[in-house]
């Protein structure tokens, strides 16, 4: 079962209603919160005003993955348009924009663009046949007589044309219609084209507004100093040096921070700095990562698990040769460059919030519940984000920041550190898996593995159900739909269950490791760290049987994956797999996530014991590129962004507290340091598939392999560390 199904059958089991793509609003939903009298709006993503201004609601927020450039090149195809020339506004609330597989808006699980390939077109293409209806209507000529190009509605023989703006008034008269054809792929004008993104002269000129850009004259500044131990609490705090300091106007205690209150940031975070609190250290104290090292291997070790997939018929002879394999994966942290912040103003009758977020409704309920307001009294005003990668669906800055405001009666803004973004986030899960495998003189008789991991949808569950379920079903309804799927996670073992392999045998095991660390979806969820464990396993499977890795590959998959084929035959071909110059070494690695098919060659060399990362040639298995630019992008952050993972990315934990703080000790990838990236991209005219996070699964087990072909040491543990 895929992760969105199982959100999908929770939400249904949960008693929400799974609400689809409308064309059209119904007259029990709210209006369009973007609905004027004289625009011509259709539909919750679109609107033509009087100046023909054609403009955007983007449901799926830009953090840098491209959905702005995407979303305004669909609209853009039906409407005559290039992609520059529409409007994008972040969406507020309207239950139209819900993602349909997931139930609510929500960025997340590299959907964007699949998921609204053809309702978004099809949204635009209602406002091209009211446009062209409504000049038909006024310039009486034939409906087919008329079109849509750059701007204007232009006639047959070029006699008439005339803004957008010119038939608006007539267009809002006209029923909306029940069905309209789409631009055929044969005369695209934009989709598949390569383009500057539209969002990055705003980024490059600085002016995108992020979160931490937003301004309210009135607005005082927080920094809160949290308990370093998960689940800890305040003991005691004296506070009287950090009110005696310049600009500080409050200091507030909660339950697990307190928080200094004042003109600006720097103020408060020097006095924050002159607190002295003792804490109760909680559940964890006493617990490090060797602990639940330790608890996560005696459960592979015992009968704990339950089976999520076996296919096949299992051996029970002894014959072959047998392979055993055990894998780890540490916590991880998101790192967003932009660290959380939000900034809300509490007011009797409404809430406003200024954040960057994933999940708006997630935002809408974790500010209501904070202060005890119904859901529908929030409205989230969506920035810009710094990076998401799956941090920002959790939107605990702003729950902060409203408990703030509505006790001190004032807009207030709450600023996070790095140190606290790297000691208080929902980390990639601690995932331990044993491998087993039973060789014959055909291939693989039989393979097994069994996962030990905390589960990042159940730690998430009781977040998401406060956004789909009413304000009114008690916090404990909720909080058991967390223990309920926290057994039956589908994030814990995907890329493993799911996997296009074909041996004999295969079956897989998920045993749910209750760490008391808070975890969440970190880019390519499960896959990041199951990609590793996978094709590393398939790399010392194919050198027992003595085969090139790649043509074990072809010969495990079988004739009933052509997408892996096709990508794995790109790759071979453009990385040039087993011609790696002298002192140099290469490894493969293929993985499908997101419904798109990634194959990675990583070339290295080793010297002195220190790992270098020369080069990485990238297929990338996507369907239709709708901008070819921005897939290529999007796999290569994911390069960087998994290689940081794989050499660098380690959170641990001592006495129930993370270790790690700033990027002196949670290392990024330096430009020194980064690859020479290829990508190409398989020719497709199928549906886009997802593109954000595909490219991070493959590179880590890509580059473990290559250490392999240069040194003979199988590292099976990340981050990749010579012994010796």
């Amino acid at each position: 079962m895929k992760r969105r199904q199982f959100l999908q059958l929770s939400a249904a089991a949960g008693g929400s209603l799974l609400i689809g793509f409308q064309l059209t609003g119904c007259s029990d939903k709210p209006d369009f919160p973007t609905a004027y009298a004289v625009d011509l709006q259709p539909n919750a993503f679109l609107q033509v005003t009087p100046q023909g201004r054609v403009i955007l609601q983007l449901n799926k927020y830009e953090m840098g993955q491209g959905t702005s450039e995407g979303f305004s090149t669909l609209v853009a195809e039906e409407l005559g348009l290039l992609p520059a020339d529409i409007v994008i506004e972040m969406a507020q609330y309207h239950p139209d924009l819900k993602d349909p597989e997931m139930s609510m808006i929500l960025v997340g699980g590299s959907s964007s663009v699949r998921v609204h390939w053809q309702p978004l077109r099809e949204a635009a293409a209602v406002v091209r046949e009211l446009l062209l209806s409504a000049a038909a209507q006024q310039w009486q000529l034939p409906r087919n007589e008329l079109r849509l190009l750059d701007g204007q509605v232009v006639s047959a023989d070029g006699a008439r044309r005339a803004g957008y703006g010119e038939f608006v008034t007539t267009a809002r008269g006209l029923p909306v219609p029940e069905s309209v054809s789409l631009t055929p792929a044969s005369e695209f004008r934009v989709i598949g084209k390569e383009r500057q993104r539209v969002d990055a002269a705003a980024k490059v000129t600085g002016r995108a507004t992020f979160g931490l850009d937003v301004l309210e004259p009135r607005a005082l500044t927080a920094v809160l100093v949290r308990c370093p131990h998960f689940g800890g609490s305040v003991a005691t705090v004296d506070d009287a040096a950090a009110k005696a300091s310049p600009g500080v106007r409050h200091v507030v205690v909660l339950d697990n921070a307190v928080a200094v209150v004042g003109d600006g940031y720097w103020q408060v975070r020097q006095a924050a700095g002159k607190l002295k609190v003792s804490w109760h250290k909680g559940p964890l104290a006493g617990v490090s990562s060797a602990d639940l090292r330790a608890a996560q291997l005696a459960l592979l070790d015992g009968d704990a698990g339950s089976e999520v997939v076996e296919r096949g018929e299992a051996r029970r002879d002894g014959e072959g040769r047998f392979l055993e394999s055990l894998y780890h994966a540490p916590f991880l942290a998101h790192a967003t460059l932009e660290p959380q912040n939000a900034l809300v103003d509490v007011q009797p009758d409404r809430v406003d919030v200024w954040t960057g977020c994933q999940g708006l409704e997630i935002a809408m309920s974790m500010v209501a519940q904070a202060i005890g307001r119904p859901s529908e009294q929030v409205f989230v005003h969506v920035q810009t984000m710094g990076g998401g990668f799956g941090r920002r669906i959790v939107a605990d800055a702003c729950a902060e920041a409203a408990r703030l405001s509505a006790e001190l009666g004032q807009p207030i803004r709450v600023v996070w550190s790095r140190e606290d973004d790297t000691r208080h986030d929902f980390y990639r899960p601690m995932s331990t898996v044993r491998m087993r495998a039973q060789l014959d003189e055909q291939g693989v008789a039989s393979w097994t593995a069994k996962v030990a991991c905390p589960s990042a949808m159940g730690y998430l569950t009781p977040y998401m159900a406060g956004a789909m379920l009413p304000d009114w079903v008690p916090g404990k309804v909720k909080a058991w739909g967390g223990s309920f799927v926290s057994g039956r996670d589908p994030s814990s073992t995907e890329g493993i269950a799911d996997t296009a392999y074909q041996p004999g045998y295969f079956r897989t095991d998920y045993a749910f490791h209750d760490a008391g660390v808070p975890v969440g979806f970190w880019r390519s969820v499960g896959h990041s760290q199951n990609a590793f464990f996978m094709e590393s396993f398939v790399d010392e499977m194919a050198h027992a049987r003595g085969q090139d890795p790649l043509a074990f590959r072809r010969q495990l998959l079988g004739e009933g994956s052509p997408r892996w084929h096709a990508a794995l035959d790109l790759v071979a071909d453009k990385g040039a797999w087993g011609q790696a110059a002298a002192g140099r070494f290469q490894g493969l690695a293929v993985h499908e996530s997101f419904q798109t098919v990634v194959a990675q060659i990583a070339e290295i060399s080793v010297d002195n014991g220190r790992i270098r990362v020369h080069k990485v040639v990238a297929a990338v298995e996507c369907g239709t590129a709708v901008n070819p630019d921005v897939v290529r992008a999007q796999v290569e952050g994911g390069i960087i962004f998994g290689l940081t993972a794989a050499l660098y990315g380690k959170v641990t934990l001592e006495d129930g507290a993370v270790v790690q703080s700033n990027f002196h000790d949670y290392p990024l990838l330096r430009m020194h340091e980064a690859p020479e990236i290829e990508v190409h991209i398989v020719p497709s005219s199928a549906a886009p598939t997802g593109i954000g996070e595909p490219g991070v699964p493959p590179i880590a087990p890509a580059v473990a392999n290559a250490i392999f072909a240069a040194t003979g040491q199988r590292l099976r543990e990340l981050p990749l560390t010579l012994a010796g």
